[in-house]
Formats: structure tokens, sequence, C-alpha cells
């Protein structure tokens, strides 16, 4: 049977702290740990961290980063450390971490010597080229979920873990076999009605819009002057007012990064020029619809109780529910009982598999439930 037991802490330096939550969480499990997960706000060195862990753990691969903020154990956001440490007979877990983007029958054959029922990935959301990354993960043929890390702009690269290695930047992998994962993703953004067309735009740059820079449109919408768009704290801000393109049945939802000082929009994904974009926003009460609908669609997915829930709220999310982050939490345990355990980080995008595949979704909800297979 699948066991995970979660923990959180704050307040001392990561390498003690590790340690720590390392050695409460076995306490609680019965069964060898075969994975941990670690994530750290940027205060922490992850590096040093996970040193100290697998003097404890031994060979138990560890997958995780730091990220912007963590949840603590009532389910919402904080800065400190979060573990989980997997346990379970016939489970078999292996991480990865590559520090640049690979060939793709490189990836290929390394990711096909793994245990492959599940895949949990990360990736450090300033790298340019994203698409090129996304293009790997649609290759994998495996329940897909994760997210894009950020430490924040003043904190540089996040620290990622895959396995026994650690670094700045990079994709960080872990799958898992013995297991089955649903995965289930929802947004609370909707169309203000408001749009524009795309007019010059340049890689993960977007410059103009209309043929008007994009500043100057974001100073006519939102009241706030042009020039004030390259500072904080509305350079972060403009996460939560996403562009959706629209594609049949669905949103296509591309939120920037944050705003150059240049006064263009730092994507992730390029936007190419002549497409018809959507201004978007977000409402709590359409958020926390999302949070129920993305947890029913992963339960539906399993045919077992879940052990675990991981969730990745896009870092919009943090702004939106600035006031009221306990509300997430208790929408997760009213579908999925009080019992089953909740891991959340904040991410700037999630990696998720879909009905067409592994897609990059930005200002979603993605819950992602792991049980036995």
């Amino acid at each position: 049977m699948l066991q995970v037991t979660t923990v959180f802490g704050a307040g001392n330096l990561g390498r003690e702290l590790s340690v720590q939550l390392a050695h409460r969480a076995l306490q609680n499990l019965t069964a060898d740990p075969v994975a941990a997960w670690l994530w750290a706000t940027p205060e922490y060195d992850l590096a040093d961290a996970i040193n100290a862990l697998h003097v404890l753990l031994g060979d138990v691969p560890v997958w995780g980063s730091t990220v912007r903020r963590v949840w603590h154990d009532g389910g919402a956001p904080a800065r400190g450390m979060s573990m989980a440490v997997l346990a379970g007979e016939g489970v078999r877990a292996e991480g990865r971490r590559w520090p640049s983007l690979p060939a793709t029958q490189t990836f290929a054959d390394d990711v096909g010597q793994m245990p492959a029922d599940a895949a949990l990935v990360v990736v450090d959301a300033m790298q340019p080229r994203l698409d090129r990354w996304l293009t790997l993960l649609q290759a994998l043929r495996m329940p897909v979920a994760g997210g894009l890390i950020g430490g924040g702009l003043q904190a540089g690269r996040p620290t990622l873990l895959g396995g026994r290695e650690s670094g700045a930047g990079g994709l960080a992998l872990l799958t898992l076999q013995g297991v089955q994962m649903g995965v289930g993703a929802a947004t609370g953004w909707r169309s203000s009605g408001l749009w524009a067309t795309v007019t010059e735009s340049r890689g993960e740059w977007l410059r103009t819009l209309d043929d008007r820079p994009v500043t100057d449109v974001l100073a006519e919408i939102f009241a706030q002057p042009a020039r004030q768009w390259p500072y904080a704290p509305w350079r972060e801000l403009v996460r939560l007012y996403p562009l959706g393109l629209r594609r049949e049945d669905r949103w296509d939802l591309r939120a920037p990064l944050h705003v150059e000082a240049d006064g263009s929009l730092r994507m992730t994904l390029p936007l190419p020029r002549g497409e018809r974009v959507y201004w978007m926003v977000g409402e709590m009460s359409d958020a926390l619809a999302a949070v129920e609908t993305a947890a029913q669609n992963a339960l539906q997915a399993l045919t077992a109780p879940p052990a675990v829930a991981f969730v990745t709220l896009d870092w919009a999310w943090y702004y939106l529910f600035l006031a009221h982050h306990g509300q997430i939490a208790q929408r997760l345990r009213q579908v999925l009982g009080e019992k089953v355990p909740l891991v959340g980080i904040y991410t700037y995008g999630q990696w998720a598999s879909t009905g067409e595949g592994v897609a990059l979704l930005h200002n979603h909800v993605l819950v992602s439930l792991l049980a036995q297979a």
C-alpha cells in the first residue's frame, strides 16, 4: 500500500531543517521510503539541505525545488520548507536532473530507462524557448504533472532537485512505478471582453498590441500610468491579467512572468504576430469552483483511494486570494476528505496531462493525486 507523510517547518537553516523534517516524516511510516519531495522558499540553501538529507535517507531519490511559497500545515502559503516522503511495497522511484535542454532522443533514452507509471516534473520558468521543453515532455507516455518554478526576481534562478543531483535551472524529473496518478486542472479566469491584436513579438517578449507599447495598453485599461508597470508591485501584478487565445470551445491562457524595463511583457511561450488576444480576469468564486472541479476530475481518474494530493497553484492565485488563502484547502478537503495529506506550492504555470497530451497551463490550479496501482 502506498503511504505518504507530509511535514512542514520554518525558521532553521536549510540543512538542519531538512533533517528534522525527514526524522518527523520517517516516524509516521511503516515501510521503507522510496522517494521524497522537498520544497523550500528561496532563503533556504537546498543544495546544502539535500546533502544532509541523503545521509539520512540513503539512495532514496529526492525531487523538488525552491519556490515562491509552500503551504504550511493549515494549507495556506508560507515561507519555510515542506517535505513529503513516499513509501510502499512494489513502488519504485527514480529522479534525474538535466541542467540544460537535452537532445530529444537523449531525453527519450534517459527516461526510457526509468520507472514509467507517472512523472512529476519542474522546469526553471526563466529559461528561453520553453516551447522546446514542452516538446520533450509531450513525448512522455505516462501521466505528467508539475510546474514552472521561479524564486522571484530578486532571488536568482531556482535550485532544482532530481534524484541525487541539485543545481540552478534546467529540468528535474521524478518517475514512479507501482502507482496511479489522477490529474485535474481548472482555472478561475474568464474573458473581460477586451481584446487586441499582437503586432510585434520576438521569442518570449511581447512588445506591442495594436501597434502600441503594451504598457500604454495596460495604462488605458487599468488606469495605472504606463511608466509604473515596469516597477514593483505592478511588474508582477500583471500576472493577474493573462492573455487568452480562443481555441474552439476553450481558452488557451498565456500569462506574463513580468513587465520588462522596456515595457514589453516577458512571456513563457511565444505569441505569434497577428493573434487576437483577450484580457482575462479572475474571480474568487470562479477559482474556488475550479478547485473543486480539478479535485473531482483527478479523483475520478483513480481506482484506489488517494494517498496524497500534490497541488500546484499559479502565482496569480497568491494575489487573487491575498486575504482568503485558507478557502482553497477547505474546498479540497470537501472533495477529498480530511485524511488525504495536501502538499501545495506556487508556480508560474503547470505541466499537466490533458486529453490532448501534455500542456503548459497558466493561471490554473492543478491537483495531482497519487494512489496505489
